[in-house]
C-alpha cells in the first residue's frame, strides 16, 4: 500500500483544549502516526497512535515545553516526509537516541515531516485532512478516541489500556494551578453520564469524586478509567475544583494502578441482599455505592468505604456509610462479621446488634 502525504492544517486549540500536543483526523482515511521530540541533547521517537476518521490522539500530555516536533505515518512505502529522518520500529515503540544509529536500536530510519507549534503555545492541535488511503493497524498501537464518542462506545483492547495507563501516569498539568492539589488512593466507580455531564466517578476518603470529560483532566486518564472495571483501585492526583456535602469535582493530572487491601471483601459484597428479618428491606451494593430500599422505594444512597477502623472501633474489616446529600460528619459504621456467596452479617458499631442479609 502506498501512503501519500497528509496535508496538515495547523491550528491552536480553541475552547477547552486537550492538554499538550493533539492530532485529530478530519479526513475519511485512517492514520497510524508516530512522532519525534527533543529529549535533552538527542531525539526520542514514539508510536504508534491509530487515529480513525473523526478521532483525536493526545501524543504529548502536559504543557508543551518545545516548539518543534516531527511526525510520520506507517505504511508499506516510506512516508514522503520533508527531509527529516528518525528511527522507528514496526510495532509500538519508544526509542531514545532516535536521531542516531537506527540499526543499533533494532530500528530503521524513516522520513518525518515538521510540526511547528509556535513560540509559546502550551497546547496545540493538528488537524489532518486526507489525501491517502487507510494505513493498516500496527500491533500494539494506541487507539485514538472519536472526539464525540460516549465512553461506552469506545472500543479498547488490553494493549490499548496499557498504553493509556502509561500516558495517564505522565502528569498533564502542574498541580495547584486550577485548585487545591490532591493525591488519593481511590476505587473506580465508572464512567458515563452524571448529573453534571459525561465524566468518570471514583471514591476516596469517604467522598464521591467526579472528573468531567469537558474539563481539564488528562484525556488518557479518563479513557483508561472508562476501560477499567468497576472497583479497580487507582492512585489519582490532580486539582480539587469544588467540594460540597460529600461530592468533589476534580481535574485529574495523572493516574496509576493502585492496591485494594479489601478487594476480596468488596467483591463478595457486590449485588442485591435481602434482610433475613424483613424481606421488604433490601440493599444493593454496586461498586462503592449502597442503595437502601424498603418495599421497592429508594430510601437512601450512600458512599461505602471499607477500612480497618470506623467510629472508634478497630481491628477487623469495617463498613462506613455516608449518605449522599447528608451531613459529611454523619457516618454509620458496621463491622463486617462475615460475607460469603449467600449470607452477609454486619454488626452495628456502638449498638452491637447484628444485621443478617441473604441473597434473594
Amino acid at each position: 500500500m502506498r501512503v501519500g502525504l497528509f496535508v496538515l492544517a495547523v491550528v491552536a486549540a480553541a475552547g477547552p483544549a486537550e492538554a499538550g500536543l493533539t492530532l485529530c483526523n478530519d479526513g475519511a482515511a485512517r492514520a497510524s502516526v508516530a512522532i519525534a521530540y527533543a529529549d535533552g541533547e538527542s531525539w526520542t521517537t514514539e508510536g504508534w497512535w491509530g487515529i480513525e476518521p473523526g478521532a483525536c490522539a493526545v501524543v504529548q500530555a502536559g504543557a508543551l515545553t518545545q516548539r518543534h516536533y516531527y511526525y510520520t505515518l506507517s505504511g508499506d512505502d516510506a512516508f514522503a516526509g520533508e527531509g527529516y529522518s528518525f528511527c522507528t520500529q514496526e510495532q509500538a515503540f519508544t526509542l531514545p537516541r532516535a536521531d542516531g544509529d537506527c540499526a543499533a536500536l533494532g530500528a530503521e530510519a524513516r522520513s518525518f515531516a515538521h510540526i511547528d507549534t509556535g513560540p509559546e503555545a502550551p497546547d496545540f492541535t493538528f488537524r489532518l485532512t486526507d489525501t491517502a488511503p487507510d494505513t493498516a493497524p500496527v500491533k500494539g498501537e494506541v487507539a485514538a478516541t472519536p472526539a464525540d464518542a460516549p465512553f461506552d462506545e469506545i472500543p479498547l483492547q488490553a494493549e490499548d489500556v496499557a498504553g493509556l495507563m502509561a500516558a495517564a501516569a505522565i502528569p498533564s498539568f502542574e498541580r495547584g494551578q486550577a485548585g487545591e492539589p490532591f493525591f488519593v488512593n481511590a476505587i473506580l466507580q465508572g464512567c458515563g453520564m452524571t448529573e453534571g455531564g459525561e465524566g468518570c466517578t471514583f471514591y476516596a476518603d469517604g467522598a464521591r469524586w467526579i472528573a468531567y470529560r469537558a474539563g481539564a483532566s488528562n484525556p488518557a486518564a479518563l479513557e483508561a478509567m472508562a476501560a477499567l472495571p468497576q472497583g479497580a483501585p487507582l492512585r489519582v492526583s490532580g486539582d480539587l475544583l469544588f467540594f460540597g456535602d460529600i461530592t468533589a469535582e476534580a481535574a485529574i493530572a495523572s493516574l496509576e494502578p493502585g492496591e485494594d487491601p479489601f478487594a476480596a471483601e468488596r467483591a463478595a459484597m457486590q449485588g442485591i441482599w435481602v434482610s433475613a428479618d424483613d424481606p421488604q428491606s433490601v440493599i444493593e451494593i454496586a461498586g462503592s455505592e449502597q442503595t437502601d430500599r424498603y418495599g421497592g422505594e429508594v430510601m437512601r444512597v450512600s458512599v461505602m468505604t471499607l477500612s480497618e477502623a470506623c467510629g472508634g472501633a478497630e481491628g477487623g474489616v469495617y463498613l462506613g456509610l455516608q449518605q449522599m446529600g447528608g451531613d459529611p460528619a454523619d457516618q454509620q459504621c458496621y463491622a463486617l462479621v462475615s460475607v460469603d456467596g449467600g449470607r452477609m452479617e454486619l454488626s452495628y458499631v456502638g449498638r452491637g446488634n447484628t444485621l443478617v442479609y441473604l441473597r434473594p
